[in-house]
């Protein structure tokens, strides 16, 4: 069964009008927004916008607690919160700044089925990739926040994304802000055949993908693999 899902490239700081102005531009399964584009200060009216709309979202979501400020995706379905991942690979600037890192790699159990969320600079790690793969999510989703700063960055984000996707044979999607730098939405196949992407854009994309095709696993890399030798230090 075909599944629709509307990856949202926003305007940075106007997240509210931004969220409500997403959800009713086109009727999808799944919308999906970048990192860092919720925090605490609006988080329940930002539910509220969700569960009126009677959507189903994954978004990012900056979190300041007394333990420090974490970068986090959260599944909202219909306004109620059903899962949530924390950014575990940090940047050097990010830690520079006091951010925290998660404690654990893993997905998210859906409706959809398992979904995986490596953020931002996670897709650069294939270890990160990988631990998720191996609970069998049919969607690995990369938010990222202010976008490519330059056009290498540009093209190896991708290349890495498609990496991702081949190597895990599952479908990678990914989104950052209009900001400023170079703003961009991808999506690659479990194939890595190249679904969707889009450059300097604004606004939302919509893509339908079968997300049964993440546990077809022609190849089968995961089961080839040999652990036993590929331990890492």
């Amino acid at each position: 069964m075909k599944t629709k899902i509307l990856i949202a490239i926003p305007i940075k700081d106007n997240e509210l009008q931004e969220l409500k102005s997403f959800l009713y531009s086109e009727e999808a399964d799944i919308y999906v927004f970048p990192e860092g584009f919720l925090h605490d200060t609006f988080l329940e009216e930002a539910l509220k916008i969700i569960c009126e709309s009677k959507k189903f979202v994954i978004t990012g979501y900056k979190e300041q607690s007394l333990e420090g400020t974490f970068e986090k995706a959260l599944i909202i379905d219909n306004g109620v919160i059903i899962g949530e991942y924390a950014k575990c690979v940090l940047t050097k600037g990010e830690r520079e700044k006091g951010k925290k890192g998660g404690n654990k790699i893993h997905c998210i159990n859906t409706k959809f089925g398992k979904i995986g969320i490596p953020i931002c600079y996670e897709i650069h790690f294939p270890e990160v990739a990988r631990i998720m793969a191996n609970e069998s999510p049919v969607l690995l989703v990369n938010i990222i926040g202010t976008g490519m700063y330059h056009e290498t960055q540009y093209e190896q984000w991708t290349t890495l994304a498609k990496a991702r996707a081949i190597e895990n044979e599952v479908f990678v999607i990914g989104c950052s802000h209009y900001k400023g730098e170079i703003p961009l939405a991808f999506a690659y196949s479990p194939e890595g055949k190249l679904l969707l992407e889009k450059k300097n854009y604004y606004g939302g994309v919509a893509i339908e993908v079968d997300l049964n095709d993440s546990n077809k696993k022609a190849i089968n890399y995961l089961s080839d693999r040999i652990p036993e030798m590929l331990l890492l230090t």
